[in-house]
């Protein structure tokens, strides 16, 4: 769902039009190998590396959690707590039967499920701003960062 709501909130147009330039990078927990099916299953148009040993996650000061957050986030508005597990149950059960799709053995290998992540802004090599997720569902939201990206106000 954040995947989809990044891609929808922050378009082609707007991502060339950063005022600085910008690049818009997705970070997961997964194996390497499964990059190519993760992009086709969720239309994300920026690159996306893997980091299966979560070193980067652990160096940034990102934890785990079962957690899914007393709050719904706006990119989660219409979507209910059993209707986003739902979907990620079928996501998964669309994908094994996908011929191009992820086999039943790769299920377990798209990283630790309770790793938890954030959203972060750097600049020459600093991190000049952060939000780090406290639960499931805790990503920033997509208008927080355009505003970080000085897309808006």
């Amino acid at each position: 769902a954040y995947l989809t709501a990044l891609a929808q909130g922050i378009s082609k147009e707007d991502y060339f039009g950063i005022p600085i330039p910008t690049s818009i990078i997705v970070i997961g927990c997964g194996q390497p190998d499964l990059i190519k099916h993760y992009k086709r299953f969720t239309s994300c148009p920026f690159p996306i590396f893997a980091d299966p040993s979560r070193s980067l996650f652990k160096k940034l000061g990102m934890s785990l959690s079962a957690n899914i957050g007393r709050v719904r986030p706006e990119y989660m508005k219409d979507i209910s707590a059993p209707a986003w597990l739902a979907g990620q149950v079928s996501t998964v059960k669309k994908s094994l039967k996908d011929p191009e799709g992820i086999r039943k053995r790769d299920v377990l290998r798209g990283g630790n499920p309770m790793q938890i992540g954030g959203e972060f802004l750097f600049e020459d090599g600093e991190v000049v701003w952060c939000h780090r997720m406290r639960d499931y569902r805790g990503h920033a939201e997509v208008g927080v960062l355009r505003e970080v990206l000085g897309l808006e106000g």
